[in-house]
């Protein structure tokens, strides 16, 4: 077959798919937001230490004149070195203030000019950091091979010397602290992404749970156990899937008791004609005599006749029970009512009997093929049990949108009981003048309700024995 050629796809798990689809995309945008977030924070805290490099030398500038005598630039540079022995001295370690200040100054220096020459530097071995008084602004230098990160602030003071104030700091602390601080405002992020993750992997877990309840559901159905399933955590996108299966359950279960019930009935009617049948031919082998073989032939004959119209029944029940849809058209009932009793004519006549048609009636929408079984149905019935000579009348309504067709002989009356269980299958009112199975009537009911009509017996009247069908021209 072609569709043998097509290589089967392996099945595929839709809650791994899904996790490891979003644990991929969660993780890539959050590296992405962490590696911008840091690039972001880097940016702003390099911006601040710019911002305090400038502040500082605008302070210092703005608190010690550059104009003072030597020895008042001496005595300033005293009390400084001071201060920093005595924060090297109290500071247990780099990240612990003193109450004369932070450990972290030491890698700060500034530096005091005037007319180009260095007055004064925080750092005594350290050479001067500017070269000129134009060199004002921010500025990356070498020093001694190491980088350092400067802001120059140039004053002329009121007799016009140039004096200028550098401050700065070695680059490599300050991008370690910078990119200390860019990584700690980042760090909730690198928490967040297992936490998000593991808070995703449950919502999905919990709104993947309906999908293994109906796994479980469907997985305990089989031939015995055909209930309805019942979800527990009912969802909007399983519930046509459910309804479906549901629907599909109770067709299963409709048509497994049909197929046993069919199977059963088969088997008891089927059992009886054939141990006649089999009787026949042993006598008939038995028996040298040439009149009692010919009537064991004829008992034969008359068997298999009787199996075949047993068959012919259980195959027409079969099929109006599963019949789930009919093959609708326009059906005319004029033309289909003369058709069957065209059909049934010869047998009426060999019993001497009249049968005829009166009426008419508009087309409706049917299944003609089945609609045909129930009228011969109908009218075989009246046939063979009215007697011989009797009359059979077919008649034709229609009012107010109803169709009704009357089917009526003069036939001995039925019997209270076999008016009540007259509908049932298999149930055979006068099993002495009929060779059928006692379907007859349960296939003409069947039919009757695939096309919304009604089928019932009416009180005997006028020595008639009638059974009416009604149709609604909305079938």
């Amino acid at each position: 077959m072609k569709s043998e050629n097509f290589e089967r796809k392996a099945p595929y798990s839709i809650k791994r798919q899904l996790t490891l689809s979003v644990t991929i995309l969660v993780s890539v945008l959050l590296m992405i937001s962490l590696y911008f977030s840091f690039q972001s924070a880097k940016h702003e805290v390099e911006e601040v230490y710019d911002a305090r490099l400038g502040q500082s030398a605008k302070l210092l500038l703005l608190a010690v004149s550059l104009s003072k005598n030597q020895n008042d630039i001496i005595d300033h540079r005293h009390q400084f070195d001071a201060w920093m022995d005595n924060i090297r001295q109290l500071a247990a370690n780099d990240d612990e203030g003193t109450v004369y200040g932070h450990p972290y100054e030491q890698n700060l220096v500034f530096q005091f000019f005037s007319s180009g020459e260095l007055l004064w530097s925080s750092i005594d071995d350290l050479p001067a950091l500017s070269k000129s008084a134009q060199d004002s602004g921010f500025t990356d230098v070498d020093v001694k091979g190491e980088a350092w990160r400067t802001f120059q602030l140039t004053f002329i003071n009121e007799q016009g010397i140039s004096e200028y104030v550098v401050v700065a700091e070695k680059h490599a602390i300050r991008q370690e602290i910078i990119n200390e601080i860019a990584l700690a405002t980042s760090i909730e992020q690198m928490f967040l992404l297992p936490a998000l993750l593991a808070v995703l992997l449950w919502l999905i877990a919990k709104y993947l749970r309906p999908i293994d309840q109906l796994r479980t559901a469907i997985a305990l159905r089989n031939a015995h156990h055909l209930d309805r399933i019942h979800v527990k955590d009912h969802t909007v996108e399983l519930a046509p899937l459910v309804d479906a299966l549901n629907t599909l359950l109770e067709e299963l279960e409709l048509a497994w008791e049909r197929e046993k019930r069919f199977t059963r009935a088969a088997a008891h009617e089927l059992k009886t004609p054939l141990t006649i049948l089999r009787l026949n031919v042993e006598n008939a082998l038995a028996t040298d005599e040439p009149e009692q073989k010919q009537q064991d032939l004829h008992n034969i004959l008359l068997g298999i006749e009787r199996t075949d119209r047993l068959i012919q029944q259980l195959l027409t029940l079969a099929k109006v029970e599963t019949t789930s849809e009919r093959a609708i058209d326009s059906v005319d009932l004029n033309v289909l009512l003369q058709r069957v009793i065209g059909d049934l004519a010869p047998l009426a006549l060999k019993q001497n009997q009249d049968i005829c048609l009166e009426g008419r009636c508009s087309k409706f929408l049917g299944d003609s093929a089945l609609l045909e079984v129930l009228f011969r149905n109908l009218i075989d019935n009246a046939i063979r049990y009215s007697g011989s000579g009797s009359a059979i009348r077919v008649v034709l309504h229609e009012k107010n949108s109803v169709i009704e067709v009357q089917v009526s002989d003069n036939g001995p009356d039925i019997a209270p009981v076999t008016r009540e269980r007259l509908f049932e299958a298999f149930y055979r009112g006068q099993s002495d003048r009929g060779d059928g199975a006692g379907l007859g009537m349960a296939i003409c009911r069947d039919i009757a309700t695939l096309h919304n009509a009604s089928l019932e017996l009416m009180p005997r009247s006028d020595e008639n024995n009638t059974f009416v069908v009604r149709f609604s021209h909305s079938n």
